[in-house]
């Protein structure tokens, strides 16, 4: 995974130096960070014998946008994005307080298409999405519980939809749903995995250079 973003950020570094004037033109580097709302989906909420509520985390990383003229452009990004959910137990005889925190580092790839007026320009995106787990952790009511085995898997991918607005040429809002088409709880009912998945709404502001 470090090799992964390590090749990433060097490709990115080496395109800039040996892109020729009008192509460098078309192409922004930038900053974005923001805030997420994070909640588990899937055919077996049903079976979780709790409340389950949103978690609230952040979101942060850098971009890549190459503009395929006015309308179009193609844009990656390498985000941490932090996910996870709160159960409520409160209706067992002995209530108590579950968090499940995950951190990722996120990978999209999106295809952007946008309304090329003057100075505000609204634009809509789409593309899928793959995530490295960096870390896990499992709270009940606020102390730490061991995971010896592993909980989230490794990976995820899903999808991401959004929208958003360029005010002027380098600054950018946007709001994106991010859904996981992948099982992200490694916990197996029978032969097959629990079908959880993981589903994030975030907002972000971008900085372009």
């Amino acid at each position: 995974m470090k090799k992964l973003l390590m090749m990433f950020l060097v490709g990115v570094f080496v395109g800039f130096v040996v892109l020729p004037g009008p192509a460098a033109a078309n192409v922004q580097f930038g900053i974005k960070f923001g805030g997420n709302i994070a909640k588990l989906t899937g055919a077996d909420l049903d079976d979780i014998e709790a409340t389950l509520k949103s978690k609230v985390g952040f979101v942060g990383g850098i971009f890549l946008t190459f503009n395929l003229g006015k309308i179009l452009a193609i844009q990656t990004e390498v985000l941490y994005t932090m996910k996870g959910a709160t159960y409520d137990y409160s209706d067992l005889q002995d209530p108590y307080i579950a968090k499940l925190t995950s951190d990722y580092l996120e990978i999209p790839l999106l295809l952007k298409i946008r309304i090329p007026l003057p100075l505000i320009q609204p634009f809509v995106f789409a593309g899928p999405a793959v995530g490295f787990r960096l870390s896990q952790k499992l709270e009940s009511d606020g102390e730490d519980i061991p995971l010896d085995d592993q909980l989230l898997k490794n990976n995820d991918y899903g999808a991401i939809v959004g929208a958003g607005v360029n005010l002027g040429h380098s600054f950018m809002l946007d709001v994106r749903y991010s859904q996981g088409l992948q099982k992200a709880i490694d916990i197996m009912r029978g032969d097959a995995d629990l079908d959880l998945k993981q589903g994030v709404w975030s907002a972000t502001i971008g900085i372009a250079f």
